[in-house]
């Protein structure tokens, strides 16, 4: 789990109290599914405190598990967003059928998450009743889960979508169609990526007509640090796909300017 470090601590009388840390996010398990073959299991996480929040739908990678996301995940909920992460039936690590190319189907499995949970946010009672923001919606993934956000991007657009974050991923199957209103997105790949390479990510990204952005590191692989929070990356990738998320869905110019400082490991074509 994350945790809040380097307190400073101020000895005397009067001294500030140190900023409280995010409330953890609270976690709904919810049987969504997209027709009777295609079940859908989701984990949503909601920020604390009440009101309406910016949704972001998360694609796990191939014979991947959601809970090896936990710790990105929780970042962004900590950061305000509602994170809808659902288990997709034939490309999760414990499917009894695997089946790479049901990534295919996996955009249009998007979109059915977005119906249902943007329905349930509608109905008194429900516990997303009030708490998601139907008109600030992105999708992200990691690997297959990032071609998976290129196509509901592309071939099978989603319109609500008004941004996307691709870790480790690429064009491979869905294509480079990208249609529909402009909707900035992410890249960020991992020099030493043996599974998905550099060059595959970056013609992607080099197809995409809109604003958008490529984070390289020089040290990343096909897992790390997206998965693991060891690495010395991660804080640098949940920083950045944060502020992201903070300046596409909530127009916040600090998070644009933290961005742009990334430094020359950054390819900034946002505007």
């Amino acid at each position: 789990m994350i945790t809040a470090v380097g307190l400073l601590l101020v000895a005397g009388c009067g001294a500030p109290a140190p900023p409280a840390s995010p409330a953890p996010p609270s976690v709904l398990r919810l049987d969504l599914a997209n027709g009777p073959d295609r079940p859908l299991p989701t984990e949503v996480r909601l920020p604390g405190g009440g009101g309406r929040h910016p949704l972001l739908v998360f694609v796990h990678g191939y014979t991947c598990h959601v809970a090896e996301y936990t710790d990105l995940l929780d970042h962004w909920a900590k950061a305000g967003f509602a994170v809808a992460a659902p288990t997709f039936p034939y490309t999760h690590g414990a499917a009894a059928k695997l089946d790479i190319m049901d990534l295919l189907k996996q955009p249009a499995d998007v979109t059915a998450v977005i119906d249902a949970l943007l329905a349930r946010a509608e109905q008194p009672g429900d516990p997303l009743h009030g708490r998601l923001d139907p008109a600030r919606i992105a999708a992200g993934g990691h690997s297959l889960g990032g071609m998976t956000t290129v196509g509901a991007l592309g071939r099978w657009r989603d319109p609500r979508l008004k941004a996307g974050i691709v870790l480790a991923g690429s064009a491979r199957d869905v294509g480079t169609g990208f249609q529909g209103e402009p909707a900035p997105l992410l890249f960020v790949h991992g020099l030493g990526d043996r599974v998905v390479t550099i060059d595959q990510g970056r013609a992607a990204y080099e197809a995409v007509p809109w604003p958008k952005a490529f984070l390289t590191l020089p040290l990343g692989t096909h897992r790390n640090p997206f998965m693991f929070p060891s690495d010395p990356d991660w804080a640098r990738v949940a920083d950045a796909t944060t502020d992201f998320l903070r300046w596409r869905l909530t127009g916040d110019s600090s998070a644009r300017t933290r961005l742009t400082a990334l430094g020359p490991d950054f390819d900034d074509r946002l505007g």
